[in-house]
């Protein structure tokens, strides 16, 4: 992988054109099981015959390291020809491209020869001159930060030995947060259309780079170390030629890291002197190098194509294996598979391994433009280039319009457990040359393992290779092209930058982004009302505690919260009602085992459960039905029987949400432990749990035991039915250890217990209340943005977390936007719902009261799980406001106490986002760190003490942005499509 490449490209900033829909390439249905069947072929290919090892085997130690312009590389260029045409593929060709001069590695040796003699192990940079015999030079480390600086130096380089780079700790201490490399913050969006290209990050530093080594030529330094930046004696390795390859300017070596550090130390002391010689040796004329091309050729529409792509060249101090005899090892075994298997793509699969990649993506780019009558026929390209580990995703690069697709494209793969593509930008591997014309150019996400230390280094030795990573790398590569190769249309396009001239312009200053600006102060006010907010939140779970729907409790908060509104500004807070059929109120639990001895059991009502009336006593009986005809098995055996509802069931913690497979879901409970070909079924738990209750009431059981899904004693709640209606029998969860020893004494024999279960109903209709409050829009203010969160929560604990954190986020997020007195175009409205905890009511009734200003509510975003850091933000499949909720956001990711990760298009349920979004209604939810969600979630540890305040002031300053970036947009969010035929 071309490190080096990464500076040397200007980014590519595009929009996604209008009138292109990514909709427009989705696979049928037809299709798209054909895709399932092909790829399962695919993958057993693969796994069971891969000969992936071997071909890299030999690659690394029979032919070795292949520097672009060696015999080495045209050996291996020949050699994949040669195994291309072995397995079947035709057009295999090499097709040449041109290097100004070839460059041989001589020998590299250093010393420091005072103030004390030390040996230093360095390498050549690529095309670096000689040294013409050995030169001593006193060590100067240039520490100028600008050209002005440079004045300081001159007169005082002559001979001299440079150093320039401040070194970094190679042992940095381990990360307390074992998951921080997973939430990077999202990059900034591309400009949109009509704007030009955003200018390269890295032109500053080129030209830094360019101006440093014109005054090192000029004032006469003698060479120049660079630090390998790396532990354990190994050496980094790039080129100094450039993508023209010429003959660097100044003798320039890489010295090992723990080498480039004591020389720093020791100049800072005193003078040092070192000695060093270096051997290279330049071709004398041009060379041709080739890039080896094959094909599988389409049966259908044989003249578009689909290209996987790897480099096949790689620096001289290893072999070359892992950067990057994988990827193009990985690329040959995708081919055989393909080939093999006969499977007759719709269009040509074509195989390209480039060379000259490690200069600058040179190959790539002679590829394209040798190729360029033909770019408007390539769908896509698929590069793998970033060593041995798994391919974790794919970065699309900016490819917004092709998310939906890839999705697709990928969907049949479950098994390899891929996360969430991600739009992510990278300019150091081949796809970025075809990325560049317009061509869709994607490249695999990998696990990095030891990645930093075999690239480019002594150790990129074929013994780094991990043998089932790069199988799955195989995998993913062959079923990506074939189930491209497949799609009813090319993937869609962006349209390039506009690149105005640049000659006779002046570079503008930035101008203000008063949305930016805005953004600062929402977030330094919000965290200025940190007090507040702590005050509130303690208020609401200590003094009035839990808010049970219909609950007198509830009712204060609700009144309470429509209170702190007005105070803070807010004349039209306002309580909003909707009706429940019966309020519901907890009473005293408690049991114990009978027979065959005397155990207490730890007990608490069901929500919405019917009393026992008293102590019943009866024989405990174990249900394992897990489908309705096995329910048949228990008829006439239940009257009057204490039933312990299935077995116990090894659960799985939730992991973090954005490296949670993107087929899976993320909600962060503890969820029952699955096959891993067919995960839980929530939906078909909840409908079996119905079914079995209807089953046991027919019966006649005395009452029903669930288990909690905590351990250390703590409980769960929950309602069997969404109505407010009495349950149809006597249910209560007990504890998970509780529950194991009931059914351990059940599995050893007769078991007898007796047990009481309390509650009590209104007997009537009970009103309850969603607080309403609204900054006006000035612009458009019947157009509306929501945030919200719930207010009611269940009655074991006082709410703390599920959800006082999310509704007093909501209450400090409005307090903050009102006292900057800002002016949004449109209405923000901030809604604190209730009735979530048995359904997610009170966001439905809102949605059914307000259903004549649904086509006016642009989004709404939910704060509902529990006190974590906000990690991005929940789009719920809507592909289309993906690329504007980047732009909305991107704010918060430039913001480093925040660093607001890519938002994800997961769709999850359990928040009252979701009934908008039911509704057409662009509805989002918080993604946030779990920090043991899964055991205060509805437990008696929902208390004050678990909440973490900065992580909650951070949810709020999210609130409160989102809200007014959105509500600034120049349109409403865009929506999902509406679905067909009623589905």
């Amino acid at each position: 992988m071309n490190v080096r490449r990464v500076v040397l490209f200007v980014l590519t900033a595009v929009l996604v054109l209008a009138e292109v829909r990514a909709g427009s390439a989705r696979p049928a249905g037809d299709e798209a099981s054909g895709f399932a069947a092909a790829d399962a072929q695919i993958l057993s290919e693969i796994r069971d015959h891969s000969q992936v090892m071997e071909n890299l085997e030999y690659l690394s130690d029979e032919i070795g390291p292949r520097l672009t312009g060696s015999p080495q590389l045209k050996q291996a260029n020949e050699w994949t020809a040669a195994k291309f045409r072995e397995y079947g593929l035709t057009n295999v060709k090499l097709e040449p491209w041109t290097i100004a001069r070839s460059w041989t590695r001589g020998t590299a040796r250093a010393r420091i020869v005072s103030p004390a003699v030390h040996p230093l192990t360095i390498a050549s940079a690529g095309w670096s001159p000689g040294t013409n015999g050995a030169v001593r030079g006193t060590v100067v480390y240039f520490d100028a930060k600008t050209k002005e600086d440079f004045g300081k130096f001159r007169g005082k380089l002559k001979g001299a030995i440079v150093i320039y780079q401040e070194p970094e700790s190679l042992s940095p201490p381990k990360p307390e947060d074992l998951n921080r490399d997973l939430v990077t913050p999202m990059q900034a969006p591309p400009p949109v259309k009509g704007q030009p290209a955003a200018p390269s990050p890295f032109a500053a530093l080129m030209e830094a780079a360019r101006a440093r080594t014109e005054f090192f030529k000029h004032e006469g330094v003698a060479a120049v170390l660079r630090d390998s930046n790396k532990p354990h004696g190994l050496l980094n390795m790039t080129g100094i030629g450039g993508e023209k390859f010429d003959i660097g300017a100044i003798p320039t070596a890489f010295v090992t890291g723990e080498g480039y550090r004591m020389l720093y130390r020791m100049q800072k002391h005193g003078k040092v002197e070192v000695e060093i010689e270096m051997t290279n040796s330049f071709g004398d004329k041009p060379i041709d190098v080739y890039n080896t091309v094959a094909e599988i050729r389409g049966s259908e529409k044989p003249d578009e194509v689909v290209i996987l792509g790897a480099h096949l060249d790689s620096w001289d101090l290893g072999t070359g294996s892992t950067d990057n005899g994988t990827g193009s090892m990985a690329v040959l075994e995708a081919a055989r598979t393909l080939a093999k298997l006969n499977l007759k793509p719709k269009r040509t699969i074509r195989f390209v391994l480039f060379t000259g990649e490690e200069e600058g993506l040179v190959g790539s780019v002679k590829y394209v433009d040798a190729h360029k009558d033909e770019l408007e026929k390539i769908s896509g390209v698929l590069v793998h280039d970033a060593g041995t580990g798994r391919v974790l995703t794919l970065g699309l690069h900016d490819n917004y319009q092709d998310r939906e697709i890839v999705d697709q494209v990928l969907a049949p793969l479950k098994e390899l457990k891929l996360r969430e593509p991600t739009m992510w930008r990278s300019f150091g591997t081949d796809h970025a040359s075809f990325d560049d014309v317009g061509v869709p150019g994607f490249f695999v996400v990998q696990d990095r393992a030891e990645y930093n230390l075999t690239h480019h280094s002594q150790s990129d030795t074929f013994d780094k290779v991990w043998k089932d990573d790069l199988n799955e790398g195989a995998q993913v590569l062959a079923a990506w092209a074939y189930n491209t190769a497949q799609l009813p249309t090319m993937l869609p396009r962006r349209p390039l930058p506009y690149r105005p001239s640049t000659e006779g312009t002046k570079t503008e200053a930035p101008k203000p982004d008063p949305i930016s600006e805005m953004d600062t102060k929402i977030v330094e006010q919000v965290k200025a009302g940190q007090g507040e907010l702590k005050s509130n939140l303690q208020y609401l779970a200590d003094r009035i505690g839990p808010r049970l729907t219909g609950s007198p409790q509830l009712d204060q908060a609700s009144h309470w919260t429509m209170e702190r509104f007005k105070e803070a500004g807010f004349s039209n807070a306002h309580l909003e009602p909707w009706t429940i059929a019966n309020a519901w109120t907890r009473g005293p639990a408690g049991g114990r085992v009978t027979v065959p001895t005397q155990h207490s059991l730890t007990l608490e009502t069901a929500g919405w459960s019917v009393s026992t009336k008293g102590m019943v006593h009866g024989p405990v009986m174990g249900i394992t039905a897990e489908k309705a005809e096995e329910l048949q098995q228990y008829k006439g055996k239940l009257k009057g029987a204490i039933v312990l509802a299935g077995r116990l069931r090894e659960t799985v913690s939730p992991g973090n949400p954005l490296s949670t497979p993107w087929a899976e879901n993320t909600i962060p409970v503890a969820r029952p432990k699955s096959d891993e070909q067919k995960p839980f079924d929530f939906e078909a738990y909840r409908k079996m749990r119905q079914m079995q209750t209807k089953f046991f009431a027919e019966e006649g059981v005395a009452a029903v035991l669930l288990s909690s899904d905590k351990s250390y004693g703590l409980l769960n709640m929950s309602v069997s039915g969404r109505e407010y209606v009495p349950g149809a029998v006597p249910t209560a969860y007990t504890t998970r250890e509780d529950f194991a020893l009931l059914w351990r004494l059940v599995d050893a024999g007769a078991v007898e217990a007796e047990v009481s279960i309390e509650s009590s109903f209104s007997g009537k209709p009970v009103e309850v209340y969603n607080t309403v409050a609204e900054i006006p829009g000035n612009e458009k203010p019947d157009e509306v943005v929501i945030i919200g969160g719930h207010l009611d929560s269940w009655d074991l604990g006082t709410g703390a977390t599920d959800n006082g954190t999310g509704s007093m986020a909501v209450l400090e997020a409005a307090r903050a936007l009102q006292k900057l007195g800002v002016k949004p175009k449109r209405t923000i409205r901030f809604v604190l719902f209730t009735g979530e905890e048995q359904g997610l009511n009170g966001s439905r009734a809102y949605v059914k009261a307000h259903e004549k200003e649904l086509e006016k509510i642009s989004g709404v975003l939910v704060h509902d799980s529990g006190t974590g850091k906000v990690l991005t933000i929940g789009l719920m499949g809507n592909y289309a406001v993906r690329e504007t909720i980047d732009r909305a956001l991107n704010p918060l990711a430039r913001m480093k106490e925040i660093g607001l990760a890519e938002p994800t298009l997961r769709s999850e349920g359990g928040s009252d986002h979701v009934p908008f979004d039911q509704a057409g209604v662009p509805g989002f939810w918080c993604v946030q760190d779990g920090v043991d969600y899964d055991k205060t979630h509805h437990s008696q540890a929902d208390t004050l003490d678990r909440v973490r305040w900065d992580d909650l002031t951070e949810g709020a300053q999210v609130l409160a942005v989102f809200a007014y970036n959105v509500a600034q947009l120049p349109e409403m969010l865009p929506r999902k499509p509406a679905k067909q035929g009623g589905d």
